[in-house]
């Protein structure tokens, strides 16, 4: 929730350390944080590639590569909503040379809908960083006049008749209308979607009467007039949409839903390892071309510590047990 943002943000010894990793050869920084890593690291994305989710890991894994001194192989191993990707991690040997760069659904909601998980995500991982939060945004068609409080209202006075479109039961979006309709009062109609491309072509053809998107789909259709975009989840506006209102400047103060990536390791890995991953990782992270690629994405990029990041992925996991256990939410 919002208190918890400040709690994200690098410390300034962090920033500080970040510039020194920036000013540093490859070698240097060995030479400091020890032998690590003496062969290629592994980073396992649990997606298809060309995805949000790929493109920012890989513009990690060749900044973090240079860093670390190592080449950075990803291995994208999709399927079963993040959730093969990062079973495989989970089993793997505790050496830190292979790395999930995870996302929301694998590393907290999934946790709260599926009960036959291989994984806990709480448990299971050595966390590393938290890397970038994704603000999601309502949209409407662009024939529609309605605001987002006026659709609220709507559906207040008669439940079950406003739609809104997501990319699937369980999904982020799914999660993110649900939380509004439970802080609002209000019972919306969802209509889940399998995928980004036929969700937001249906919100153009006003189909639906909203719908909940990732930035980047719906960005260019705003721009472009086909859609509306009336509110975003995250706390504060989004650069990509700085003239549409957050859901505490509609009223509902304390929302806030973001989609995120992070790094963990196997449950187990040395604290001197994922120590000597993380300074890598924030330093990719402070790098100009990586955040021109999360920019591109709609993201902000966060960092913290390791400490930082298993609370948060306890805190999204509870998060997620309470939309899911309060709206009966089940997984396609």
């Amino acid at each position: 929730m919002a208190h918890e943002t400040s709690q994200r943000l690098l410390s300034r010894r962090d920033q500080l350390r970040l510039a020194l990793l920036l000013t540093l050869a490859p070698s240097a920084v060995l030479a400091e944080q020890g032998a690590y890593p003496s062969k290629p690291v592994k980073l396992i994305i649990p997606y298809p590639p060309g995805g949000g989710t790929d493109i920012t890991g890989r513009a990690m894994a060749q900044k973090l590569s240079e860093l670390l001194g190592q080449s950075v192989v990803i291995e994208n191993k999709p399927g079963a909503t993040g959730m093969i990707g990062a079973a495989s991690v989970a089993k793997s040997a505790p050496d830190g040379y292979t790395v999930l760069f995870g996302a929301a659904s694998e590393m907290a909601i999934n946790a709260s809908l599926f009960k036959n998980m291989t994984y806990d995500p709480r448990t299971d991982f050595e966390p590393v960083s938290l890397i970038a939060t994704f603000p999601l945004v309502f949209v409407a068609p662009a024939a529609s006049s309605q605001s987002l409080v006026e659709l609220i209202e709507a559906a207040r006075a008669k439940p079950d008749t406003i739609s809104y479109g997501s990319i699937g039961s369980g999904s982020p979006q799914h999660l993110a209308a649900e939380l509004l309709s439970s802080m609002a009062k209000a019972k919306f109609l969802h209509i889940p979607y399998k995928g980004s491309g036929p969700l937001v072509q249906d919100a153009v053809g006003g189909h639906l009467n909203m719908a909940v998107s990732s930035v980047p789909p719906a960005v260019p259709l705003v721009r472009a007039g086909k859609l509306r975009a009336l509110a975003v989840t995250s706390s504060v506006r989004s650069e990509a949409l700085p003239d549409v209102p957050t859901m505490a400047e509609l009223d509902f103060a304390g929302y806030e839903f973001n989609t995120w990536v992070g790094v963990a390791v196997p449950k187990g890995t040395p604290k001197e390892i994922v120590e000597r991953l993380r300074a890598g990782l924030l330093g990719a992270l402070a790098a100009t071309d990586v955040q021109a690629v999360l920019r591109d994405q709609g993201a902000v990029p966060v960092g913290s510590t390791a400490e930082q990041f298993r609370q948060f992925v306890r805190e999204e996991v509870a998060k997620s047990d309470r939309i899911v256990a309060e709206a009966g939410v089940q997984a396609e």
